[in-house]
């Protein structure tokens, strides 16, 4: 399937501060082939819907997901279905999400999965600059093919950085139809949950829960704990801190980060 236009269409959310001390924030968008619609808002929180205006992915299509959180805000993002990439006949697609955080803000957003169907040709890039004291808190789950397809092709890219450097500088390429060995093997779902953080510290008039060390357990790994270990489960720390809870399996029902909790968190106001 292919989309007359090639051009991108971006979806933007924005989380500002209010104009009026006490009052709710302001969440500024733009819709593109995803709609943002705001779930709910506080006065230093905000929660935030996407959702598909359409088929998507088809050949040609470029998703462009720009996120900005101001300095101590936080902002949470829902998936509202997943997505799929379609046989582009030929005709590559692309999924960019672009991420800025200010100082202290944190970003939450457990996405469902992106499933690669059979013939598609993917590419998918996460760009993350964080803030001082920032976190982002994101799941990310790719899936070769449907039921009874082997997938397509699909490249996976992640790039953060905060004021320091770089944080994670990750790619991966697999294609359904050429399995590589040591890449995926027989698997079909990479399901990953990565809490990341700036550095340096910010103090601010807003209520931060941003901020965590190096010793305290990120939410996927406090919510497998106890679990029966999996040997498609991985915990990677990052050395520049930040924790990457990856699993590898054949089923997205499998996956253990499926478990409550593992990319959640809850404000301390509605």
């Amino acid at each position: 399937m292919l989309r007359p236009t090639a051009l991108p269409l971006r979806t933007s959310v924005h989380v500002r501060a209010a104009a009026v001390p006490g009052a709710p924030v302001r969440v500024g968008a733009a819709d593109g082939l995803l709609a943002s619609r705001v779930v709910a808002r506080g006065t230093t929180s905000a929660t935030v819907a996407l959702v598909a205006q359409g088929a998507l992915l088809l050949g040609g299509d470029h998703v462009v997901v720009s996120v900005d959180v101001d300095d101590g805000l936080d902002l949470t993002l829902l998936d509202v279905g997943g997505t799929v990439a379609y046989d582009g006949a030929g005709h590559p697609c692309r999924w960019d999400v672009e991420i800025r955080l200010g100082a202290g803000a944190r970003l939450t957003w457990a996405g469902l999965p992106l499933v690669v169907a059979t013939g598609a040709d993917l590419t998918r890039t996460t760009s993350v600059r964080l803030g001082a004291g920032s976190r982002v808190v994101l799941r990310e789950t790719t899936v070769l093919g449907r039921s009874g397809e082997h997938g397509g092709r699909v490249v996976v890219r992640s790039d953060v950085h905060d004021d320091d450097g770089p944080v994670l500088v990750e790619e991966l390429a697999a294609d359904g139809a050429r399995p590589v060995p040591g890449v995926l093997g027989p698997h079909r779902v990479l399901d990953t949950v990565s809490d990341l953080h700036g550095t340096g510290e910010h103090t601010d008039t807003h209520t931060c829960t941003c901020t965590r060390t190096d010793e305290e357990p990120a939410p996927a790994e406090s919510a497998l704990a106890g679990t029966v270990p999996d040997p498609g489960l991985s915990t990677l720390r990052l050395e520049r801190g930040g924790v990457l809870v990856r699993w590898l399996g054949r089923a997205t029902h499998a996956s253990p980060l499926d478990r409550p909790g593992l990319a959640t968190h809850h404000p301390e106001e509605p």
